[in-house]
Formats: structure tokens, sequence, C-alpha cells
């Protein structure tokens, strides 16, 4: 068993581009508290072995207050042996980070911190509808710093542009994100594309068109350049670290090791099938004891499986290697790629990589090889 996913819902209020479940009703946090631990009563048991990670995601994890957090943190610790969790990772948004705060969520255990950033222009974060300023943001980090963490992930997003902003002053914008990102020097650097969800905010907005793919794939590829020289390692499609500090909880996902996700909206995958949690806060509260019933869960067929692996592990820098019958099922599309140059393919040892010109369409590509 590799890891533990807890989901903490709670917002204060929504980001445009963001479609993860979220509330804003605050006020229920503790009934939530209550309600996962009796989730993990009732689930401890799928974990088999100890847990090497844990990942407090959200949501706003950081809009637990230090008690709420201090007894969350106390329940993982009543129900699992911890000795040799690897990496426990929090996400905090930067508005909500004191000096106590960071104190204490390092005195509790946690080691990694993971902080959205997405912008240091103010103007970006205010259309983002992002809750603070990139002048906080940089201030967030020198307190995780000053509290002893040695273990920082930030996230950035690319590939959009506000109404009525150039494509050159747009790309100037990013690229000196870019830069200041990598004057902090975290160890962990994660920027993801901008897209249209569904139920999102900003597929709602009627004014905001997406740019073209040929900006955000210069976008992409100035990201690579300047990470790549600033001492970055690029080891997935969107992730980038320090030698020793690729997110080990995140790398579990893209190898299909087996994790269990509390909380609602949380899912688990047990090498087999995946089972998800409802996406309603009160239906969580109310069934967390007894279960949600068996049509939130899916065995994966072989083929299901040979596609998932192949569609994670190509997100992987260093690609995908396939047994024989993988490879015999996958061979002429893969042959007909290698030809087209679009993917590296060593036929003798069956595996397959993304080359680095082609990462930035690295999803139609796999989609061709599945």
């Amino acid at each position: 068993m590799s890891g533990i996913y807890i989901h903490v819902p709670f917002c204060s209020s929504f980001c445009i581009y963001c479609d993860f479940y979220s509330v804003t009703e605050c006020a229920q946090r503790g009934l939530y508290i209550e309600a996962l631990e009796k989730e993990i009563i009732r689930r401890k048991d799928e974990i088999k072995g100890v847990p090497r990670t844990i990942y407090i995601g959200g949501g706003t994890p950081s809009l637990l207050s230090s008690d709420q957090l201090e007894t969350l943190v106390a329940i993982l610790r009543k129900h699992f042996v911890l000795d040799n969790v690897e990496e426990f990772t929090m996400e905090v948004n930067p508005d909500d980070i004191t000096p106590e705060y960071a104190s204490e969520m390092f005195r509790l255990g946690i080691n990694r911190v993971s902080m959205g950033v997405q912008s240091f222009d103010d103007k970006n974060l205010k259309w983002m509808n992002r809750r603070h300023t990139s002048a906080q943001a940089v201030e967030a980090f020198r307190v995780l710093r000053r509290a002893g963490f040695d273990n920082i992930s930030m996230d950035l997003i690319f590939g959009y542009k506000r109404v009525g902003v150039s494509d050159e002053d747009a790309f100037a914008s990013w690229v000196g994100d870019i830069k200041r990102m990598i004057e902090l020097r975290p160890e962990h650097i994660s920027a993801y594309q901008m897209s249209i969800e569904p139920g999102s905010i900003l597929a709602r907005m009627k004014d905001y068109q997406e740019p073209s793919q040929e900006y955000c794939s210069e976008c992409y590829y100035k990201l690579l350049d300047l990470l790549e020289e600033g001492g970055y390692h690029h080891y997935e499609v969107s992730n980038f670290s320090l030698p020793g500090y690729h997110s080990r909880h995140n790398s579990s996902y893209w190898e299909r090791i087996p994790y269990v996700g509390f909380g609602p909206a949380a899912h688990s995958f047990d090498g087999e099938g995946r089972c998800w949690n409802p996406e309603d806060l009160g239906e969580y509260i109310a069934k967390s004891a007894t279960g949600w019933g068996g049509e939130n869960m899916e065995r994966l067929t072989d083929e299901e499986a040979l596609e998932e692996k192949v569609m994670l592990g190509l997100r992987k820098i260093s690609g995908v290697s396939l047994t024989e019958e993988e490879y015999r099922e996958l061979r002429e599309n893969a042959e007909h790629l290698a030809a087209k140059g679009l993917i590296n393919l060593d036929s003798d040892l069956r595996h397959i990589s993304v080359p680095r010109e082609h990462l930035f369409i690295s999803d139609s590509i796999i989609a061709q090889i599945i």
C-alpha cells in the first residue's frame, strides 16, 4: 500500500477555473471530521501494510483550524501506523498561513506543503478569484521556511488571457511568473494549463475566449526551458522538482500503486478497480459509518487496465514499459506513431515514451496508442 488521501472539501470562495468538489459551508467542519473518523473505522482494513505517503487535499485544507487539524492528524495516528510515512503533504492557500499555523503543521508531522500560488501578477489573481496577493504568496513561502519546512511545492497556471490583454503582455506576465518562482526556489513546481471545465465559473463567462494552442504551447515550452536552466528536473508532464524532491504520493498514482481515499468525492484504487465517495457533504456525513453502496465502484477489464497503464505511464517523462502480451496488443499503433516521430519506441525492451518536442500534445498521442 502506498498512500492515504484525505479530501477536505471546504473553500471560502471558488476560483473561476476549479471543478474539484468543494463547498463553502465551513460551519460543517466539525461534523465532517466526525464523519471522516467513522469512514476510516469502517474502511481501514482496506489498507494493506503500512502507508508510505499521506496527502491532505481539497478544497482548502488550511481552512481547518489548528485544533481541527490536530484532531484530524490524531485520528490518523489512532487508526494507522505512521512510523514509515516518508511524505506527509498538506495543501494550503497562502493567505491562511500564519507563523502559528505553519508551526502547528510542522509540529504535527506534516513534512511537505503544496501551496497554490497560480500567478505572481495581482491582476491575474484577482481575475481568477484567488484570495491572496502576490506579496502574500511570497510571505507565506518565507513563513513556511522559517517554520522548518524544507519540502515545499508551489503551483502555477498558464494558457489563459484576461479579456483585452494581448498575447505579448500575457506571455510576458507568464515569463515573470516562472522567473519569480525560480528566484524563490521551492523544491517542487507544478504547472497546469487552464482549461474550461464544465461546472466551473469560467465555463459561464461568456466574454472569455481560450487562447490559441500555439500560444499555450509557447508558454509550455518556455516553462520547460527556464526550469531546466534553473536546475529543475522534469519528471512528469506538469511536474518539476529539484533532485530527490519528486512527489512520492502523486507518483504512486502514475505507477498505479494502490491507495485509499477518505472524505467526500475521494477516490480509491486497489490494483484491480476503483471506488469513489459521494460528491455531497450532507450524504457523506449521513452515511459515513454505513457506506454508500456498490454503485460507487468499478472493476477494470484487462483492456481498461492496459489503457490506464499507458495513459498514466506516458505522463511520466521516463515513459512506460509493457509486458510481452501488452506490447502485442499495442504494437501496430506504437510502431505507426514511432515511424511518425511522435513517440520513442524501444521494441526490444517494449518501452514507450513521449519526446520532449511532443509533450504538449501528449494527450492526443496517448489516445492514438490506446
